[in-house]
Parts: C-alpha cells; sequence; structure tokens
C-alpha cells in the first residue's frame, strides 16, 4: 500500500504519524519518504488510537535532519542524495 501522510514529532530517530484508518501494526516495517528523502525504513514502534509512533531503522543523518527541521526542502534532498552516494557498496559476482 502507499498513501501520503502528514508526519509529526520528527526527530534524527523517529516520529509521528496519524493513521486513522488502523493500517499500520506493532512491529511493521514501513518506507517513508520525507520531503524528497528516503526511502526511510522505520519500524511501528506504538500505537495509541490513530496516532503512531516510528522508529527509523537508521537514524537520519544530522545534516539531512536539522535541514527537514529547517523546512529546507531542497537542501535536505541534497543532503540526503550525499550522505546516500557515501554507503558502501557490496557487489556479488
Amino acid at each position: 500500500m502507499q498513501w501520503d501522510l502528514d508526519l509529526a514529532d520528527l526527530s534524527a530517530g523517529g516520529c509521528r504519524i496519524d493513521d486513522p484508518h488502523g493500517r499500520l501494526r506493532l512491529g511493521e516495517f514501513v518506507r517513508l519518504f520525507i520531503a524528497g528523502t528516503g526511502p526511510h525504513m522505520a519500524e511501528v514502534a506504538w500505537r495509541q488510537g490513530s496516532r503512531v509512533g516510528l522508529e527509523f531503522a537508521r537514524a537520519l543523518p544530522p545534516r539531512v535532519f536539522h535541514l527537514l527541521a529547517a523546512a529546507d526542502w531542497h537542501g535536505a534532498q541534497a543532503a540526503f542524495a550525499e550522505e546516500h552516494s557515501r554507503m558502501p557498496v557490496r557487489r556479488l559476482i
């Protein structure tokens, strides 16, 4: 499934979203795309009614987080792409 949502309480380690239709279950993994960055893998860590807490599998890089928090979407996209290009690549032959 894929749908747009609003997120709140963004931190380097996770965020909160609203899930009014109850689609997400505890322990389920999701992929988030935040302002053109991602995918960010996250686990559903808690649920209180329609509110859901997601914990990122890998913390957001500090620079990306600060740019997202400042609503600098283009800067966050560029910083994410730069961080992503530094990740080691494994090749199977």
